[in-house]
């Protein structure tokens, strides 16, 4: 019998900050709240992930992402029916520009305060775990 080995994610994610609020988007792919991002290829730099998924998902350029911390999950993947262990690298990108969604990766979206969303009930659990890990961040 052979046994199958996956391994965890590293993601790229960014708190993306738009006249003093935060993007929170809905993802319908994992059911929950979460900030742009997407998972490191091989090869990549994690400042190149990110530049890549947040062209990708938010159609705009960024400059100078200021790492924050990071946090760590479990979340199951309602497309392929499969649970995922990801290490998720957080990131702050501020923008001047509005931003342009990808439809296929969120739903909907809504724009918080920093202290809206470390209460936001429904968000990922790494979010949850960044907040408990960096409870002075306030940004």
């Amino acid at each position: 019998m052979k046994i199958q080995r996956r391994k965890p994610s590293i993601i790229a994610s960014s708190f993306i900050k738009y006249k003093d609020k935060f993007l929170l988007a809905y993802s319908p792919i994992f059911k929950v709240w979460r900030v742009p991002g997407g998972r490191v290829e091989f090869g990549e730099k994690l400042k190149e992930t990110l530049s890549r998924e947040i062209k990708e998902e938010l159609k705009i350029n960024i400059t100078e992402p200021i790492f924050l911390g990071y946090g760590e999950d479990n979340q199951y993947n309602y497309n392929l029916k499969h649970d995922t262990s990801r290490l998720v690298m957080y990131f702050l990108v501020n923008t001047k520009k509005p931003i342009s969604l990808d439809k296929n990766e969120f739903s909907k979206y809504k724009w918080l305060t920093w202290s809206e969303l470390k209460k936001h009930k429904n968000k990922e659990d790494s979010l949850r775990d960044f907040f408990s890990k960096n409870p002075n961040i306030n940004l």
